[in-house]
């Protein structure tokens, strides 16, 4: 299985996109990872879409190199994601959306053992919506190397944030934490 940071950093040729099929899923597919079914989905959301307003929004200049514009996203009155507007001149100049897939993964209760000694999903299942996570062009402007180059900032800090939150329950953590 791919690193979150592995597919972020794909080129674009090596990507397929996914097809459309609901308002969560318009675009084109800039990279996508399977978010692992014991991660809460509103927790890390909740803490993605504050991590975005300060990081990107706030810092959007210093971390990105162009002013950003972040707004919340929302699927069946759910926040699902959140959707990046790169600013050149005061108009966006690139959408970017990241937000939870309409996929279901299955949780399970625990993790036995099986009779030849690996390990077996049992107990209830529940039906987690969101098994991917994905990130988004969606408008259908042409992007310059500078928008390129700014989208390529985000989605590396948006993977350190994701790999934080996996590895601290935080993508606020820092290292003098």
């Amino acid at each position: 299985m791919a690193t979150v940071l592995q597919l972020a950093l794909q080129p674009a040729a090596a990507r397929q996109a996914a097809p459309t099929r609901s308002s969560s899923h318009v675009g084109k597919l800039i990279s996508k990872v399977e978010i692992p079914a014991f991660i809460p989905r509103p927790d890390l959301i909740d803490q993605l879409v504050r991590w975005a307003s300060i990081e990107i929004q706030e810092n959007g200049v210093a971390n990105c190199g162009c002013p950003c514009k972040v707004s919340a996203f929302y699927n069946d009155g759910q926040l699902w994601g959140f959707t990046v507007s790169f600013l050149k001149d005061g108009e966006s100049a690139a959408d970017v959306r990241v937000a939870f897939d309409d996929e279901v993964t299955l949780k399970h209760e625990w993790v036995g053992r099986g009779a030849d000694g690996f390990p077996v999903l049992e107990g209830k299942a529940e039906e987690i919506k969101g098994k991917h996570f994905e990130i988004r062009k969606v408008c259908d402007r042409q992007l310059t190397d500078a928008n390129r180059s700014s989208i390529r900032d985000f989605c590396q800090l948006l993977v350190a944030a994701i790999n934080k939150y996996y590895a601290f329950g935080s993508c606020f953590v820092d290292d003098s934490t």
